[in-house]
């Protein structure tokens, strides 16, 4: 113990030291009034001035915008919680920051952030590629199927964890597409082309992310289903949820239109008029509720099989000592149906 510690200390001071060389990273967009679309940043190392350009991954590629303000929240309060800030012409590290620039609506939060100084000789075109590293790593690993849900998440972390459970052996939910950040318009109407094809897959899986009041209420004009959680089970329980009451709906709808084919016997005729009455023995297949019943052998008017109409109650014939007596027309004596006699 005695000959780590001085290890210990070496190492975390090496890794604890100030340098220089700017390092800072994205940690959440937010949309403020009176400033606009701003960016909450950690700055880890160096130093950054309200007269630099910031270089920021972006879905749509690399966004270079000169820095409005640079923000911090006043002594004792927290950067996420909204009140007055601070204004800063510079800021050295390692420090939480608010900052106001332009054209930050589609910034990647979780991505590194770069500062573009051309007086110091730097290379805007390789910092572009630079911030662009980890997104596009990212999104070129992704493989999407043509029938699947669509995905949004907060940061390239947390969609690639969601991505990995979704594809997971215990899992194994499809995807069709993916985007970052809040739910928009836009995504609902790339998630709607499912309503075509497979409708308990046009749903969007939103994990750590708001949905704008537009989306949320075209979604429900056009039929998607909006899942929102901050935890991914969550997600993927109400997923299953959703899936299991689709399929009890297509079920009791597909009842009134399939047909379960059956042959029958008249045993014994109770009640000749409307509605008919019979005593029947079901040789083949399966009676239920809703099979309409035709006699083969009698051809009505139009020479077609006489239909007699269909099945709305399911009955039994029994014998006077209580036992079922499968239709035959010795010693019965009542039509029962739950013990009531008709």
């Amino acid at each position: 113990m005695f000959f780590s510690f001085p290890l210990f200390t070496d190492l975390m001071t090496q890794r604890l030291m100030y340098s220089a060389a700017f390092e800072c990273t994205l940690l959440e967009v937010k949309v403020i009034p009176g400033l606009g679309t701003t960016i909450d940043v950690v700055l880890i190392n160096g130093t950054i001035h309200d007269s630099d350009t910031l270089v920021v991954c972006g879905i749509h590629g690399p966004i270079v915008t000169p820095i409005r303000a640079l923000l911090t929240p006043k002594p004792m309060k927290e950067l996420r919680i909204k009140s007055e800030y601070d204004r800063h012409k510079t800021i050295k590290a390692a420090m939480g920051i608010k900052i106001s620039a332009q054209n930050l609506d589609g910034a990647i939060a979780g991505t590194n952030v770069m500062v573009y100084r051309k007086k110091d000789g730097d290379n805007l075109e390789e910092m572009k590629a630079t911030v662009m590293e980890d997104y596009d790593k990212v999104m070129g690993n992704i493989s999407t199927v043509d029938r699947g849900v669509y995905v949004q998440a907060s940061t390239l972390g947390a969609l690639e964890a969601l991505l990995e459970f979704l594809k997971s052996e215990d899992v194994q939910i499809p995807v069709c597409g993916v985007s970052l950040g809040p739910v928009h318009k836009k995504d609902v109407i790339k998630s709607s082309v499912m309503l075509e094809h497979k409708p308990e897959w046009a749903v969007i899986l939103a994990f750590d992310v708001k949905v704008t009041a537009d989306a949320r209420q075209h979604a429900e004009n056009v039929g998607v289903k909006i899942f929102t959680a901050d935890i991914i089970y969550h997600l993927q329980d109400s997923f299953v949820r959703y899936n299991e009451e689709q399929k009890r709906i297509r079920k009791e709808k597909a009842e009134t239109v399939a047909v379960f084919p059956c042959c029958l016997q008249i045993l014994r005729c109770f009640r000749e008029k409307n509605p008919v009455i019979l005593g029947v023995e079901v040789l083949e297949g399966i009676l239920k509720v809703g099979t309409t019943i035709c006699v083969p052998d009698v051809m009505d008017e139009e020479g077609e099989p006489l239909m007699i109409g269909k099945k709305l109650l399911c009955c039994r014939m029994e014998t006077p000592g209580g036992g079922s007596h499968g239709g035959s027309h010795g010693g019965s004596q009542g039509f029962t149906r739950n013990n009531t006699e008709y």
